[in-house]
């Protein structure tokens, strides 16, 4: 079948990226990053093939992880530390790296962006009193870096500590009066902004179980029909993960991933971040809170599965 062989020539283009001392990079010929390299890992574990391939990247993973627990995008930059639940959730996924999902645990829990008292007079209409999770250390808090925070949480049996309850009530407060999300704001000069599409996907996935159905209807409502519009692999793949964590999913999904996939060949090659994602939304069938919250395999290092 067509999408068959879209999808395999996917994983191995994919695979192709591994570096020689684990990890993966984000193009061919590039150096580590670990983001592409967690998302990697749970794309093949979706697979359920390439053991030995998703052990060593979490390896890698665990040599650039700093004594408090972070993970850095940039070596030498400790304060980019975002992809640190990327890197949980991926050593989630295989056994053996339970010391470093503790310390991941422990340092988003003890992390937060920069928060303070909401002033009538503020350009912007949300509460900024409410913590959630930045992109840079000592910066403001954003939806995608607060929605991986909860998933990592989440994923690790935090989803009632007071940190994830917290980031859960920043994410509805920036909620657009008329549905979706953004990268952060609703309304900047008694302006609402626009919805984005991803954002509204990772918010929405994130949210999925810990708040009732009500309180994001409006944005289910958009994402539910924007969704059928989509073929960027970012756009496509949260906006998946999105409303199938509400139980829409999609009976297209995978038609619209083959799609996306083909446009490559107009655009060219995806880096490897978005290849995996579009990954994990076809290999679960878009259901990537159910995948997170499953325990690892226990296959030794090296076994194919």
């Amino acid at each position: 079948m067509p999408g068959a062989k879209i999808i395999k020539a996917t994983v191995e283009t994919v695979r192709k990226r591994s570096l020689p001392e684990g990890g993966f990079a984000m193009h061919n010929g590039g150096s580590f990053r670990p983001d592409a390299t967690a998302w990697v890992v749970m794309a093949l574990e979706a697979y359920e093939r390439n053991r030995y391939l998703t052990n060593t990247a979490c390896q890698r993973l665990a040599g650039s992880q700093l004594p408090d627990g972070r993970i850095t995008a940039v070596e030498g930059h400790p304060e980019s530390y975002w992809p640190t639940s990327l890197a949980l959730l991926a050593w989630k996924k295989v056994a053996g790296f339970e010391q470093q999902v503790e310390l991941a645990t422990q340092f988003l829990l003890n992390t937060t962006g920069k928060y303070w008292p909401k002033r009538k007079d503020a350009a912007v209409a949300h509460d900024t009193s409410i913590k959630g999770w930045p992109w840079i250390e000592g910066t403001y808090s954003w939806i995608e870096p607060t929605a991986l925070a909860i998933l990592a949480l989440r994923s690790s049996g935090f989803h009632g500590h007071e940190r994830v309850r917290e980031a859960v009530r920043m994410i509805l407060d920036r909620q657009l009066t008329s549905g979706g999300w953004n990268y952060g704001n609703k309304i900047v000069f008694n302006k609402e902004l626009r919805p984005i599409p991803e954002n509204t996907g990772m918010a929405l996935t994130a949210l999925a179980g810990l708040v009732e159905k009500g309180q994001i209807k409006s944005s289910l409502d958009y994402l539910t029909n924007e969704v059928q519009k989509l073929r960027t692999p970012l756009s496509l793949a949260w906006s998946i993960f999105g409303v199938s964590a509400w139980s829409n999913q999609p009976a297209n999904l995978h038609d619209w991933i083959f799609e996306s996939l083909d446009l490559q060949k107009k655009y060219g090659r995806y880096n490897t971040e978005l290849l995996s994602q579009l990954l994990v939304a076809y290999f679960t069938d878009g259901d990537l809170i159910g995948f997170l919250t499953l325990k690892s395999r226990n296959a030794q290092p090296g076994e194919a599965k």
